[in-house]
C-alpha cells in the first residue's frame, strides 16, 4: 500500500477537532495605498490639496481559520471606514471566497492625514466639494476598495499552520481630551507642542496584542494591537513642529512601521479602540509621533519575552448585529432658517447652515436615527474580539469590560464611521463629540441620552450569542 498523504487543511481540521490550544492556520499581507496624485487630507478642513508624502500609507490583513471558516481583519492607514466600501470588499470576498459578511471587518487607524473617502464625513469641508476634487476622492475610494480586497486575498493565501495567542500590555500616552473641571489646554509654542488633556477624565491604556508564529520555524508572522486613542500625535503646531499638509499615518502608521523593522518576516496591525475623546498627551509633529510609536513598539517587544501569553483557536462564531440611534428632535424652522444665513468663516458653520438648507428645501431629507453595528468574533479559545462602528467614545469600552470582563477586545472605527458615539454622561456634558462633531457627519441634530443603552444592547447581542 503506499502511504496516505494528507493535505494542510486535513492536518489543520484534525488539530481543531482535537482542540489543540493555540493552533489555528494564520496568514498575513500589506499593501502600499499611498494615493499617486494629491489629494484633500482631513485635517485642514479645506480643499486644500496635500503637500508631498511624510510617510506611506498601507493596508494590511490578517486571515485566521481554514477555508470558508476563515475570518479575515483588514486595517488601513486612512481616516475612517464608509459602510458602502467595507460592504463592497466583503460582497467581493464572498464572491471569491464564500465568506459571510460577519466573517470580514474592515477598520481604519484614523490617521488625519490620509485621503477624503466617498461617503464619509461628507460636510468635513462645510459642504460637497467641487466636482474636480470629488472625482478624485471617488477614484481614489474605488482604487483603496481594490486594494483592500487584494490584500484580503494575498493573507488568506499565505495562511500556514501557526501558534496564535494573545496577551494585554499597557502604554500610557492616551488622555482624555475633554476639557471639564481641572483639564488644561497648553500650547508651548516653543517646542511647537500642545497638551490637552483633563486629568480627572477616564482612560484606558491596556494594549491588547495578538501574536501569530509558524508552527514549525517559530518565526513571528503577524501582530495585532489595538490602543484607544485619537492618531492625531502630528496635530497641533504643526507649523511650528515643521509638519506640513502632507500623507502620512501618523503613531499608528509609525509603530506598525517599527515593528515591522525590528520584525522583519512580520506584518504589524494597528487597530483603534474606543478612542473618540482620547488623544495623546502630546502633540505636534512627527518627533512627538515617533516617541508614542517607540512606546508601543518597547511594549510589543517586551511583551513578547513573556510567558503569560494565552492561547487563540479556531474555528470562530461570528455575529453581526445593526442597531439604529435615535437622533434629538429636528429644531424649529426659524432655527433652521437662521442656522442657513449663518456666513461665518468657520467649516462647522459651513456644514450646519448647508444641512440647514438641504432640510429647508426637502423635509423629508433628514432622517431619525444612526446606523450602528457591532461585530463579534468569538474564538474557540481566546478573545471575543467586537468591532464597533463609529468614533466611539471611552465610556464605552470600559463599560463593555466590566460588564464582560478583560476577555472582550473592543475595536472601534470598524465597518462603518456614521459620527462620534458618546454616552449619555457626555450628552449631559456636551461638547464638540457630542455637538458640532454631527454637522461634518451629515446630522444636524445630536443624539438622545437613551443611545448610551441602544449601544449596550447591541453589545450583548453580540457578545453572548454570537452564531
Amino acid at each position: 500500500m503506499c502511504p496516505r498523504t494528507f493535505s494542510l487543511a486535513s492536518v489543520v481540521w484534525l488539530l481543531i477537532t482535537l482542540r489543540v490550544d493555540g493552533v489555528a492556520p494564520a496568514g498575513a499581507a500589506k499593501v502600499d495605498i499611498t494615493p499617486r496624485q494629491s489629494v484633500q487630507l482631513v485635517n485642514v478642513k479645506t480643499p486644500e490639496q496635500s503637500q508631498g508624502v511624510g510617510q506611506r500609507l498601507y493596508a494590511r490583513a490578517l486571515a485566521l481559520g481554514v477555508g470558508r471558516e476563515a475570518v479575515v481583519l483588514m486595517s488601513f492607514d486612512g481616516i475612517g471606514v464608509p459602510a458602502s466600501l467595507a460592504n463592497d470588499v466583503a460582497r467581493r470576498l464572498k464572491d471569491s471566497h464564500g465568506l459571510t459578511r460577519a466573517q470580514v471587518s474592515v477598520c481604519a487607524t484614523h490617521t488625519h492625514w490620509a485621503p477624503h473617502l466617498t461617503d464619509l464625513l461628507p460636510n468635513i469641508y462645510g459642504g460637497p466639494l467641487p466636482k474636480v476634487q470629488q472625482k478624485r476622492v471617488d477614484a481614489y475610494t474605488n482604487w483603496l476598495k481594490d486594494r483592500l480586497v487584494e490584500v484580503s486575498r494575498r493573507a488568506l493565501e499565505n495562511r500556514r499552520l501557526s501558534d496564535v495567542s494573545w496577551t494585554i500590555g499597557r502604554v500610557g500616552f492616551a488622555v482624555n481630551r475633554r476639557l471639564e473641571t481641572g483639564g488644561q489646554l497648553i500650547r508651548d509654542e516653543e517646542k511647537g507642542l500642545m497638551v490637552t488633556w483633563n486629568p480627572n477624565g477616564p482612560v484606558d491604556h491596556d494594549l491588547p496584542v495578538l501574536m501569530v508564529r509558524d508552527a514549525i520555524s517559530h518565526a513571528l508572522t503577524a501582530i495585532h494591537f489595538t490602543y484607544a486613542c485619537h492618531n492625531v500625535a502630528l496635530t497641533g503646531a504643526t507649523a511650528i513642529s515643521g509638519f506640513t499638509n502632507s500623507i502620512h499615518g501618523d503613531w499608528a502608521g509609525l509603530a506598525q512601521e517599527e515593528i515591522e523593522q525590528r520584525h522583519p518576516d512580520c506584518v504589524a496591525i494597528c487597530t483603534i479602540g474606543c478612542g473618540g475623546d482620547q488623544r495623546p498627551v502630546f502633540c505636534g509633529g512627527v518627533a512627538v509621533a515617533e516617541k508614542h510609536a517607540h512606546e508601543i513598539a518597547d511594549e510589543v517587544d517586551r511583551l513578547l519575552d513573556k510567558s503569560d501569553w494565552r492561547a487563540v483557536s479556531s474555528p470562530v462564531k461570528t455575529k453581526m448585529v445593526r442597531a439604529k440611534l435615535p437622533l434629538e428632535e429636528l429644531q424649529p424652522r426659524d432655527d433652521l432658517q437662521r442656522f442657513a444665513g449663518d456666513q461665518r468663516p468657520s467649516a462647522n458653520v459651513a456644514a450646519r447652515a448647508f444641512l440647514a438648507r438641504v432640510r429647508l428645501a426637502q423635509p423629508s431629507a433628514t432622517p431619525a436615527d444612526v446606523p450602528f453595528v457591532v461585530q463579534s468574533w468569538r474564538f474557540l479559545n481566546g478573545p471575543v474580539m467586537l468591532f464597533l462602528s463609529g468614533e466611539v467614545c471611552i465610556d464605552y469600552q470600559l463599560r463593555i469590560k466590566r460588564k464582560f470582563g478583560d476577555g472582550v477586545w473592543p475595536i472601534a472605527y470598524a465597518n462603518s464611521t456614521p459620527g462620534y458615539i458618546v454616552s449619555k454622561r457626555m450628552l449631559e456634558k456636551g461638547g464638540y463629540e457630542a455637538g458640532n462633531s454631527q454637522f461634518y457627519y451629515g446630522w444636524l441634530r445630536p443624539l438622545k441620552p437613551e443611545v448610551e443603552e441602544r449601544v449596550m444592547d447591541a453589545v450583548a447581542d453580540a457578545v453572548e450569542s454570537p452564531k
